[in-house]
């Protein structure tokens, strides 16, 4: 059986304090979270927390640059290796710290001027240098395809850019992170391209698509592809990665409170 992950940065919304995102998500019968970043809390009071409410972190993002000046990832940028490897290993020392096995390293928007096969190869040469330091921590580093509607510009916008990364890093450390909502949005379909990619496959997400909110409220069959992935026999988490829809009550309703652990 799936099982879900609450993102902290998603849901929620109405809560300002982002470590109170932590209790809400246990009260609501959530055993196992993930958010996008860590670097803007306190890794000691957020393992504290884990470890009063009886949660795991399941997975988060390394720091993606200048998110307030439109920097989304800094894996493909040619002249800020040094940067991008010294970001993604103080991630990686988090996560050994907070016992958390994936990180989703974002990928960037290219440059101008840059090709995106220069961004790629960029993205594949960090990884070769940052995988075995993922692996001895027992990390994975995860490239996940961002539709390029949404972040114009993207360096992996679809299924295919992103396993060309990581099938040229070619490390078991290194694997696909899956988004529906990503995929629907860049014109695939999620059921067919997860029956395709899961052997790459270390971490889902799912939202709906038009709209990314919660499933029921667009033109995907979520129910559907969460009996897939149990069907295919994959054993990893599915973060709620969505907008909420009204209040979190209901946008959470989709999902019994026993199927939340």
């Amino acid at each position: 059986m799936a099982r879900f992950s609450a993102n902290l940065t998603m849901l929620w919304p109405e809560i300002d304090d982002p470590y109170e995102r932590f209790r809400a998500a246990a009260a609501a019968g959530f055993t196992h979270v993930e958010r996008l970043f860590m670097h803007d809390l306190d890794p000691v009071r957020v393992g504290e927390l884990l470890v009063e409410l009886g949660l795991e972190l399941v997975l988060f993002d390394p720091y993606p640059g200048d998110w307030a000046a439109g920097e989304r990832g800094l894996l493909g940028l040619p002249g800020r290796e040094s940067e991008t490897r010294e970001a993604v290993l103080v991630a990686i020392e988090t996560a050994r710290s907070l016992g958390v096995p994936r990180l989703n390293v974002l990928s960037g928007i290219v440059p101008i001027g840059v090709a995106r096969s220069e961004a790629m190869a960029t993205a594949v040469r960090n990884l070769e240098v940052l995988a075995p330091a993922a692996a001895e921590a027992g990390v994975s580093l995860l490239v996940e395809p961002i539709n390029d509607l949404d972040w114009p510009g993207y360096a992996v916008p679809t299924v295919d850019t992103a396993l060309q990364v990581v099938s040229a890093v070619g490390h078991q450390a290194v694997a696909l992170q899956f988004d529906t909502y990503h995929v629907a949005r860049a014109g695939s379909d999620p059921l067919k391209r997860v029956d395709e990619t899961l052997s790459w496959i270390r971490h889902v997400q799912i939202a709906d698509h038009p709209g990314r909110h919660q499933p029921g409220t667009g033109d995907l069959e979520l129910d559907r592809f969460v009996e897939r992935l149990d069907e295919l026999g994959y054993d990893g988490f599915v973060g709620l990665e969505y907008i909420p829809e009204g209040p979190m009550v209901d946008a959470l309703a989709w999902l019994p409170m026993g199927a939340r652990g």
